[in-house]
């Protein structure tokens, strides 16, 4: 599903005096300039980057110069038409992205970015084996945040088998071998594994998204795989204006991949949303997605 917009145009009763706009268009220049100068790039490096650090070159130098460790250190280090600039270390980045208001906007001409270079945003958190319960030739799990479950083994989403909700408890004993169903709150796994034993490397899809945007305006995220996450891979609840993702996936999350809602507005370049279990694009309320060349395995769900 692809939402366009036509090129606006502003018209005046009362055109502003010649010498007024003279004034006016100097102080836009001063600030753009001013602007420019001020832009930052910040270093993200989940390796051998450290919260101490101010971020603002790529390699490790002493103590305080380096790359920062997290994405929330960067976002509380970046200011306006700012860069966080992910290093691509293989390893996956835990800990979600929060973008809101005017301190991560940036202008038409200078945007604020997320330049992913191909790193992964994950969600995945491990589960200790002693959390697992043996309950009638199942294993039982007990999520502390209910509603939205998706469990994984080595990093990938184990089968899910779905069943009525209004159905007897019995139906448990027909989960097939290797699935997982959830039951009253809890997730039920079959297999014939110890998992009690530590031997298998499980985890579920932890926090709520893995980037929030809300009320930002130009705004560029670029390169970036976003996955895992116990709701949505990205999501814009609101008053986000010229927001482009250009080459991002948002795979395998628990409902959608991609959220916009209220008023805001995103445009997608080159995109992926695949194996969402919910939604692959989820707009709600007043909410425009312009897609160009954009690949989802679900079609685009319009909520009221």
């Amino acid at each position: 599903m692809s939402h366009s917009q036509p090129n606006s145009v502003v018209f005046s009763a009362h055109p502003l005096p010649q010498r007024l706009q003279r004034l006016l268009l100097s102080l836009l220049l001063v600030s753009l300039v001013t602007t420019a100068a001020q832009a930052s790039v910040i270093y993200v490096d989940n390796l051998r980057g450290r919260d101490v650090c101010d971020g603002l070159v790529k390699n490790p130098i002493d103590r305080i110069s380096g790359p920062v460790r997290t994405l929330t250190r960067a976002a509380a280090l970046a200011g306006p038409s700012d860069t966080i600039h992910l290093i691509n270390t293989g390893h996956p980045y835990q800990g979600d992205l929060r973008l809101f208001g005017r301190r991560h906007s940036g202008i038409a001409t200078l945007p604020f970015r997320v330049i992913g270079n191909g790193a992964v945003i994950s969600g995945a958190r491990p589960v200790p084996a002693f959390s697992w319960r043996s309950v009638g030739g199942l294993w039982q799990l007990a999520p502390r945040r209910k509603g939205h479950f998706l469990l994984l083994r080595d990093g990938k989403p184990l089968p899910r088998h779905d069943h009525d909700r209004n159905a007897a408890e019995p139906v448990l004993e027909s989960l097939p071998d290797g699935h997982w169903t959830v039951w009253s709150g809890k997730i039920y796994y079959r297999t014939s594994e110890l998992i009690d034993s530590g031997i298998a490397n499980l985890s579920i899809a932890g926090g709520d998204c893995g980037v929030t945007l809300y009320a930002v305006r130009h705004v560029r995220i670029e390169n970036l795989v976003v996955q895992h996450w116990r709701l949505d891979g990205i999501s814009a609840p609101g008053l986000c204006r010229d927001v482009v993702l250009h080459n991002v996936k948002c795979r395998q999350n628990a409902r959608a991949g991609l959220v916009i809602s209220g008023t805001s507005q995103l445009r997608g370049e080159t995109i992926e949303l695949s194996d969402n279990r919910r939604h692959s694009l989820l707009i709600e309320d007043f909410g425009l997605a312009d897609i160009v060349n954009g690949k989802f395995s679900k079609p685009p769900t319009l909520a009221p």
